[in-house]
């Protein structure tokens, strides 16, 4: 009898230290490789915790943080992603199977990302066909990227002035002018010879959040996004 006593007490202690220390390591390394598949990065931090632990084997998660840099979402570069969220139930199955963050349900999701002006840089210059030197500058008001390009075999300063939208779910930098320095041209019409050129497509953040807001600020770009209440 004392003997079964012993096993049972050893089983229920193993059990514990089980679901308090080994569970949320296993869920925090395996959220943590899915967010560095999906935002291309491998610097992602994840911190999470639920009590009792063994909710995390359920994919339930009553306190999460994550952080990441440099994590790509659509053409763009974040300097900065952080993801918080508050009784977040996942899809344990597609997490530990699919390889891909399923949501099910929250009480509260929301993502903060910045892009900031060497970001932008980057992915204008991959955008903008033979455009080279691109410079950006990001102020509460607006936008100016200077760049050069050759022009009927001469080269010329390109200035474009705009801002960076949510549209239909997608991130845009939306052009409102661009010029022609040194050029006969002059100033160009709005969509000339550029567009408005799309950052990020619907369905690119993890857990299928939606931007709910763009703010410009000195040197950065502020993007939020949230899931409320989903079930």
């Amino acid at each position: 009898m004392r003997k079964g006593l012993t096993i049972a007490g050893a089983l229920f202690i193993i059990i514990i230290v089980f679901s308090e220390t080994l569970l949320p390591w296993l869920a925090r390394e395996t959220l943590q490789t899915r967010l560095n598949e999906r935002l291309v990065t491998s610097d992602a931090q994840v911190s999470l915790d639920s009590r009792p632990g063994i909710l995390l084997a359920l994919g339930e998660i009553q306190h999460l943080h994550a952080v990441a840099h440099q994590a790509k979402v659509g053409q763009v570069y974040f300097r900065e992603l952080s993801l918080s969220g508050e009784n977040v139930r996942l899809n344990i199955g597609d997490l530990l199977k699919a390889g891909k963050v399923a949501l099910k349900s929250a009480d509260k999701l929301e993502l903060k990302g910045v892009v900031d002006e060497e970001n932008l840089e980057e992915v204008l210059t991959r955008k903008l066909d033979k455009v080279e030197n691109v410079q950006v500058s990001i102020s509460p008001t607006g936008v100016l990227a200077t760049a050069n390009t050759k022009l009927f075999g001469r080269l010329v300063d390109i200035e474009l002035e705009g801002n960076v939208i949510e549209e239909s779910g997608s991130l845009y930098f939306q052009m409102t002018h661009l010029a022609f320095k040194n050029s006969r041209l002059g100033t160009a019409k709005l969509g000339e010879m550029f567009g408005n050129i799309q950052l990020a497509p619907p369905g690119r953040l993890p857990m299928g959040m939606q931007i709910s807001d763009v703010q410009q600020t000195n040197g950065a770009i502020v993007i939020t996004a949230k899931r409320e209440n989903v079930e």
